[in-house]
């Protein structure tokens, strides 16, 4: 069949409709949205093969419609860190750490200055707290505060 092109515009119309419909309605502000801070502690990790130096780190986060990003540092440089992820309606994440090495120090297996690395957090929020775990790795501990 030959539909001219306004007849397929429109029998296109329901399927992008469709398409941008969910992700429309991903995006609505819940209870955790607003300003947080996050307070990172990660203590001295002591193995056999390895003697990191334990360090806190302060930073602001924003929870909007229940995404959350907090950045410590500036991006791109040694000692940043991005803190992100998806806040389920029951406060329930896991979230993404996202970082640069500044000081082998106080890195585990003495990663040099400027290694990126990645690992998720599993967080639990109340409307004005939290608290979050490391998954993998050394121990780090996150506070989570309004």
């Amino acid at each position: 069949m030959n539909f001219p092109l306004v007849h397929k515009a429109v029998a296109c119309l329901p399927v992008v409709a469709c398409l941008v419909g969910p992700a429309a309605a991903q995006a609505q502000e819940t209870v955790f949205d607003g300003a947080w801070s996050v307070v990172m502690t990660c203590p001295a990790h002591n193995a056999a093969d390895d003697d990191a130096k334990g360090y806190t780190h302060r930073f602001p986060a924003e929870i909007q419609n229940g995404r959350m990003r907090a950045t410590h540092g500036k991006p791109g440089e040694p000692g940043w860190h991005y803190l992100h992820g998806k806040i389920n309606l029951d406060g329930s994440a896991v979230l993404r750490l996202d970082g640069i090495v500044s000081n082998a120090k106080y890195a585990i297996h003495d990663a040099e200055r400027g290694k990126e690395y990645t690992y998720r957090v599993k967080a639990q929020l109340q409307p004005n707290s939290g608290v979050g775990q490391r998954l993998t790795g050394r121990v780090c501990e996150f506070a989570f505060s309004r």
